[in-house]
């Protein structure tokens, strides 16, 4: 995973956990914020993914090598 993952995945996490609605501009905030440059593509990425999945299910289903397939399919088809 690139420092660029790591920062959006992380930064939706903190949305998440306040409650905020994870939107692209909000999660470039938070990345902004802390300081970490990322390309700009990632967050718009990272919040695409957060509308058709939700955070709990996302953490819920870790491990699971064919849930990951089938959302990074969707994600890509979506894109």
């Amino acid at each position: 995973m690139s420092s660029s993952e790591v920062a959006c995945t992380l930064a939706a996490l903190i949305l998440h956990d306040d409650g905020i609605s994870i939107t692209s501009e909000k999660i470039a905030t938070v990345v902004k914020a802390a300081g970490i440059k990322v390309e700009a593509y990632w967050p718009a990425l990272f919040a695409k993914l957060l509308q058709t999945r939700s955070v709990d299910d996302l953490i819920l289903s870790v491990g699971s090598g064919v849930q990951l397939a089938e959302t990074t399919s969707s994600i890509l088809e979506a894109w």
